[in-house]
Parts: C-alpha cells; sequence; structure tokens
C-alpha cells in the first residue's frame, strides 16, 4: 500500500449538480488543466430527483482553492461546491481481505484495539472492515501485512453532513 503524506493542501469538494451526460468530464477538465492530483472522485445519488454529489478529493493549492470553486459553480448544471480542508477529517472504509490461517487470538485481539470487524467469510478467507481516516487504515494495513493480507481496497469520502442540507437545492433543481 502507497504510504499517505499528509498535505496541508488536500481538499475535498462536494459538488451537487443536475445529473447530465458528459458532466463528470466537464468537471475533471478543471483539475487537470492545472494538474491538479486527484485522490478519489465519488458520484452518488442523492434523494432529491435528477441531483448527484460528486465528491472529489485533489491536491490544490491553498491560493487557488477558491477560484477553482468560482470556475465549477459557473457550469449551468452545478447548484453548489462546498470545500473541505485536511482529508484526514473525513472517513473512509477499508476492506482487507485475509486468508483463514490468520484468525489467530493475535487478530483478534488487534481488529478489537483498531474497532474493526468481519464483514464477510468464505472456505479459504474472511474479509474485515475498519471505518476511519487514511492514517488509520494504513496503521491497520501495516499491522495485517504480510502473507496472510490477501488484498486491501477502500472506500471514497464519507460525508458527515445531513443530505437534508440538499432541501435548498430542492426548490432549484
Amino acid at each position: 500500500m502507497k504510504k499517505s503524506n499528509a498535505h496541508q493542501d488536500q481538499f475535498i469538494f462536494s459538488i451537487y449538480a443536475d445529473d447530465k451526460k458528459g458532466l463528470l468530464g466537464q468537471l475533471l477538465v478543471f483539475f487537470n488543466r492545472r494538474y491538479y492530483e486527484v485522490h478519489s472522485l465519488n458520484v452518488s445519488r442523492t434523494d432529491i430527483s435528477d441531483l448527484v454529489l460528486i465528491t472529489v478529493e485533489a491536491i490544490v493549492p491553498e491560493s487557488e482553492v477558491y477560484s477553482l470553486r468560482q470556475k465549477l459553480q459557473r457550469i449551468i448544471e452545478v447548484y453548489r461546491v462546498d470545500i473541505y480542508s485536511g482529508a484526514g477529517t473525513l472517513k473512509k472504509i477499508g476492506f482487507y481481505r485475509l486468508s483463514i490461517a490468520a484468525q489467530t487470538p493475535v487478530l483478534w485481539t488487534i481488529l478489537d484495539k483498531y474497532g474493526a470487524a468481519v464483514n464477510s467469510t468464505n472456505a479459504d478467507s474472511f474479509v474485515i472492515r475498519k471505518t476511519g481516516s487514511d492514517n488509520d487504515l494504513a496503521e491497520l494495513y501495516n499491522l495485517l501485512e504480510g502473507q496472510h493480507l490477501l488484498s486491501f481496497c477502500k472506500s471514497g469520502l464519507i460525508m458527515d453532513e445531513s443530505l437534508s442540507t440538499l432541501g435548498e437545492l430542492e426548490n432549484v433543481a
């Protein structure tokens, strides 16, 4: 697993927009033109008809964040762009697939200490799940790394805010 670098210019852009064909490409053009490094991208439907939440986690110089926000908000389909600094403040979910042979008392102690839980099992492996920051997930990964760790993946960011804040957008949509 690539080591996570805590970078002071890491920002999360929450983009509320109409679900239109080609919108994602249009948004990413603004990040690609300036060679901003995109760490994660997530698109999800909301409970408001035809409205999506696009979350982009990217390295953007602090001095350019608000001008980028203005450019993104000029796209006709975009209703609102919220910015969060420091990606470590939002959570992700990590999934670790381990061989059955990894089931030892030491493993259960580690899972208990790090708040991880068994997500699923099959004949030759099982999957554990952990919610936390990139650093939390990397720390557990480092403890599990070895012959019994078969695979690892993590989700995009999980927003802590309620989608009820979209209610004010419902009249616009």
